[in-house]
């Protein structure tokens, strides 16, 4: 599918990072960009590529991720419809610091470096968003580290359950949150660093306590409990 600059900027003027950008200069921008298509699973770029450009997604999700020293791989942050991603390469040109693989049919707006930072010198409140997004993904990512390396297999799958609750759940008024997830157990594993296995048991664990449901090959989760998972969540087992 080839994208109209009609539907370029409307989807890309919600975002943090444009919002701010007169449409006239958007659309220069825009006019400079190119359209990139991947299959599911098909890699965008590795760690160590050149970082040449900015990727937004027009259409599917982008997994970023990195690799153990044991080789698991390792997810450090999901990119949907919308959102930018290529940012730390665009501004200081050096390579790739992380892994990226197309979701589904992914198709992706290309900015090249070359073209995008004489608009950044030229614009320094836009600059200043740049360095915004880029500090919120460090956070995000300093978050993630944190589940990874040093938490609990609860107390991250519990912080995860709510952090994704809080963004795709549907809740209903007697405090029930429904998910749904449309993930495996290995991919959930791959998110906070542990085993299918640990995921599993954690899930049905919980099940069992009544703090939720189960259900699906692609999980949903029905939070039961919303409450119990929050004290969890703060390491209060």
């Amino acid at each position: 599918m080839i994208y109209s600059l009609l539907e370029k900027r409307k989807l890309l003027s919600k975002t943090t990072f444009f919002t701010e950008i007169p449409e006239s200069e958007l659309d220069s921008i825009l006019a400079l960009s190119t359209e990139r298509y991947f299959r599911n699973g098909q890699i965008i770029f590795q760690k160590g590529d050149a970082g040449d450009s900015l990727l937004a997604v027009l259409k599917g999700k982008v997994r970023i991720s990195t690799s153990s020293d044991e080789g698991r791989e390792i997810i450090l942050n999901t990119i949907t419809r919308g959102e930018l991603f290529g940012e730390i390469a665009l501004i200081d040109g050096m390579e790739r610091s992380a892994n990226a693989a197309a979701v589904g049919e992914c198709t992706l707006l290309v900015i090249r470096r070359s073209d995008f930072i004489p608009f950044l010198e030229k614009n320094p409140k836009i600059a200043i968003q740049c360095l915004k997004l880029l500090c919120k993904k460090l956070r995000d990512t300093s978050d993630r580290v944190a589940m990874i390396g040093f938490l609990p297999v609860p107390v991250s799958l519990a912080r995860l359950l709510i952090k994704v609750a809080d963004e795709i759940g549907e809740k209903t008024a007697d405090g029930v949150v429904f998910i749904n997830w449309k993930k495996s157990q290995q991919e959930i594993g791959n998110e906070i660093g542990t085993s299918r296995e640990s995921i599993n048991k954690q899930l049905n664990k919980w099940k069992k306590e009544g703090l939720l449901m189960l259900g699906g090959q692609n999980l949903s989760v029905t939070i039961l409990d919303l409450k119990a998972l929050n004290l969890i969540a703060k390491g209060f087992d």
